[in-house]
């Protein structure tokens, strides 16, 4: 079986872009995809946004993020709220960060439960699909009842485990830094990184290489 490895982050609108295109390699082709959660750049490296703001960095972005998603038919909204709390026209990062670990510890913990992908996809598409306050209880309630979990029993059990699932996290970054890359979308096959949803034609030359049946 081929085997594909994918580091997300939930704070990517590339990450997000990229989702529909490796469900349908799992889903369609027999991919094995190998889900791996790592914390927003803002939170693993918040070095890198010194000295970006909304006129060097963040504007040209947005208009990025819209570009994309009209080539790939997807929508693409603003987040509300943001998951990570940064003041866009300085760059500067908050050091309240109310939604970003409670979320990616809820998204590990969907991993344990072999479920990462699918929230990943339906958080996701709540997050950069426009739907405001997607980050309330109503909403990860159906979320969650949509894949056949509980929001109440996933969250005690991301409070009881906390300090395994941060340290879970932290291996996925690890593992994605020996690799040679700190960036997601980032796929991996083989001993070759494809950093970028707009890699994976890349990603795919690859697999049909090794014999992979795709159109």
């Amino acid at each position: 079986m081929f085997s594909v490895d994918l580091y997300f982050s939930f704070r990517s609108p590339y990450s997000y872009f990229i989702l529909p295109r490796v469900l349908e390699l799992r889903d369609v082709y027999g991919v094995n995809i190998n889900f791996k959660l790592v914390y927003p750049l803002a939170i693993r490296e918040p070095h890198f946004f010194q000295g970006k703001n909304a006129f060097t960095y963040f504007i040209p972005k947005i208009f990025d993020y819209f570009s994309q998603a009209k080539k790939l038919g997807m929508k693409f909204k603003a987040p509300k709220p943001d998951p990570i709390n940064q003041n866009i026209l300085t760059g500067k990062i908050s050091n309240n960060q109310p939604l970003i670990f409670d979320l990616c510890h809820l998204g590990q913990s969907m991993c344990n439960k072999n479920l990462g992908i699918e929230f990943a996809y339906e958080i996701s598409n709540s997050i950069f699909g426009g739907k405001k306050d997607w980050h309330k209880d109503n909403h990860l309630f159906s979320i969650c009842a949509k894949l056949g979990v509980d929001l109440e029993e996933i969250r005690n059990f991301s409070k009881i485990n906390e300090k395994e699932i941060i340290k879970e996290i932290e291996n996925n970054q690890n593992e994605q830094l020996s690799i040679g890359h700190h960036g997601v979308p980032l796929t991996v096959y083989k001993d070759m990184f494809f950093f970028g949803q707009d890699r994976f034609n890349e990603l795919i030359d690859e697999l049909k290489k090794d014999g992979l049946n795709y159109p």
